[in-house]
């Protein structure tokens, strides 16, 4: 008697209509990974990695952070490919959501209509982390400092407008979006100034 395996996490998953695929990068401090998380179609990338579901019928990963169609970069430059990935949520560092296409960003668009959003007030920010500096815009109620918008119980804080920096080597990515990972934050304040303090 044959004994029957149970279908991959990805394989149940793919053809579930409630879901849709985000490209995306996950950057911890040991490596880095470009593939593909799953959030539920009237859900953000941030909704999924603070709320644990990716549905109202469905959970996945309260710990953990699937990924699929996997390329993962290690610090000494080897790269492997792999289905899936499980990805531990407390060693993220942040998570870059990339767009493919035009129709991705219309998509996107669309999406954010069927959510009841509060006006939200743009604070310049610059995040640093384990190895990378992340200056963007982070978002607040019209009252709220800094302090108000970092200092809440979600895991993760959204940054638009992306710009990050790997300090060991100075190279720079840009992402539409990311998600940050408030326990790994070292500190966080405006963006520095380039200028050079008066002598």
């Amino acid at each position: 008697m044959a004994l029957q395996l149970p279908p991959r996490l990805n394989d149940a998953l793919e053809g579930n209509a409630k879901l849709k695929q985000v490209r995306v990068m996950v950057c911890t401090e040991t490596c880095a990974f470009n593939g593909f998380a799953y959030r539920g179609e009237n859900q953000r990338l941030l909704d999924t990695l603070n709320q644990n579901v990716l549905s109202s019928s469905m959970a996945l990963g309260r710990e953990f952070l699937l990924l699929v169609k996997v390329e993962v970069s290690f610090p000494n430059g080897v790269k492997k490919s792999t289905r899936e990935a499980l990805i531990r949520k407390s060693s993220i560092l942040f998570v870059g959501e990339q767009q493919e296409s035009q129709s991705a960003v219309s998509e996107s668009n669309n999406r954010q209509l069927n959510y009841r959003l509060k006006p939200k007030t743009p604070l310049p920010a610059e995040i640093h982390l384990p190895l990378y500096i992340l200056k963007g815009q982070i978002y607040g109620e019209a009252w709220q400092q800094m302090l108000d918008v970092v200092d809440k119980a979600d895991k993760f804080i959204a940054l638009t407008d992306v710009q990050i920096i790997h300090t060991a080597d100075n190279t720079e990515l840009t992402f539409d979006f990311a998600a940050v990972n408030r326990d790994k934050i070292v500190y966080v304040g405006e963006p520095a100034s380039s200028a050079e303090p008066a002598a």
